[in-house]
């Protein structure tokens, strides 16, 4: 009988313990949630602006100034955000702002100013009665001079990196890497035409192509596909084009989604890179999509030691020949497909493209701005008609310039 007491005694204990756990999972669960932004607001004029975000929970931030173009930066502790898809116009000295995941565990407001600013004032309105905590920050109008002296910008270090890639014709798993790149992200929205149409910003459109566009190359079982980001993060461009040099890939292709304005304007267009633009609006395109790191509150470097190592086989002239190559073949295929630009295939200084030693694309794959195009983007079918394009492009490439591995 004492081994039957000591036996249900035992179970007691296990039961206590394992209810105990489960308590401590289920509210571990609650509190590790990340705070969620439920509002931000603007009040004042030209020269004084106060700028309020809501957050259901604490988070902290941190703030630092930019110049050229001016613009204050405010770091939280990552949140959630309930209030949009990624970017808006601001009030008083604020001419837009724009906030997403930075990096993990932190996420990242920028607001792009009218007039050279301070933050004169910050703090932190506790919510009583189960409101959201306010984050309150005050901007004041100040001179270019006194703006300058005020700037600072986290440490940007560039790593050299060994110049290790094998010909892409060497035998390795039997499948060829195909690296696919959604562009923007987090608190750098793109291009936001959509969201005047169908309340879509470009970095949604990319995301969502690339899974699709993913999910068809890899149903083929020849392409492995590694993707730059694979949720709604921030990457700097020389981050983008090292997932290729580092995944030892054999393509590299950057999805996007246009804006111009005229919105009668749609149809795909193929980009591959070059020092000179091939025409005016490819130039003004790519200054444009240069500009996601200036955006992002950390100004764009020349890195030159990753240069030095992976412009080694870009110099050859051999990686532009193979982009220009699948750059045909990827044209004549979407054609076929979806609507295309007259003029679909360009060419321009992409940095994304820059320093990259793999044959490499950057397609816009339509025109936010156009009511059409901003509907279709949106859809799987038209993701799986690009999709399809791209994987009878790629096949075609790899026979006509390589041998299967």
């Amino acid at each position: 009988m004492s081994q039957n007491k000591q036996l249900f005694s035992q179970i007691k204990l296990m039961k206590f313990i394992l209810i105990s756990l489960f308590f401590i999972v289920f509210n571990s669960s609650y509190t590790l949630a990340a705070p969620e932004v439920t509002s931000v607001r603007f009040g004042g004029d030209q020269n004084k602006t106060r700028f309020v975000i809501e957050v259901n929970g604490n988070s902290a931030f941190r703030t630092f100034t930019l110049a050229n173009p001016n613009r204050i930066v405010i770091d939280l502790d990552e949140v959630t955000w309930n209030i949009g898809p990624g970017g808006a116009t601001g009030k008083g000295l604020v001419n837009n702002y724009r906030y997403g995941l930075y990096t993990p565990g932190t996420s990242r407001v920028v607001l792009d100013l009218k007039s050279p600013s301070k933050i004169s004032n910050s703090f932190v309105i506790k919510g009583k009665g189960g409101k959201p905590n306010r984050l309150v920050f005050d901007f004041e109008k100040i001179s270019q001079a006194v703006c300058t002296t005020l700037v600072s910008k986290p440490a940007v270090q560039a790593k050299a990196v060994a110049s290790t890639r094998r010909p892409s014709n060497v035998p390795r798993s039997g499948k060829k890497i195909i690296v696919i790149d959604p562009g923007h992200g987090g608190h750098d929205p793109g291009n936001l035409g959509g969201v005047k149409v169908n309340g879509i910003s470009e970095k949604n459109v990319t995301i969502s192509a690339s899974r699709n566009i993913k999910k068809i190359l890899e149903a083929s079982g020849r392409y492995k596909v590694i993707m730059t980001r694979d949720r709604d993060i921030f990457l700097k461009l020389r981050e983008r084009s090292n997932v290729a040099h580092r995944n030892n890939a054999d393509l590299f292709i950057s999805i996007h989604a246009d804006a111009f304005k005229s919105p009668s304007v749609r149809g795909a267009t193929i980009y591959t890179l070059t020092e000179r633009a091939s025409d005016r609006e490819a130039a003004m395109l790519a200054a444009r999509e240069n500009k996601s790191d200036v955006i992002a509150g950390v100004d764009l470097q020349d890195e030159p030691d990753i240069v030095q190592n992976i412009l080694i086989d870009l110099v050859k002239q051999e990686t532009m020949n193979l982009s220009n190559r699948f750059a045909k073949e990827l044209a004549s295929e979407l054609k076929k497909s979806v609507r295309v630009r007259k003029r679909s295939l360009r060419s321009a200084g992409f940095a994304v493209l820059k320093g990259i030693d793999v044959p490499s694309v950057l397609i816009e794959l339509g025109y936010l701005t156009n009511p059409t195009d901003a509907k279709l983007l949106m859809q799987k079918e038209t993701h799986d008609k690009i999709g399809n394009a791209i994987l009878k492009a790629t096949d075609k490439y790899f026979q006509q310039n390589f041998a299967y591995n």
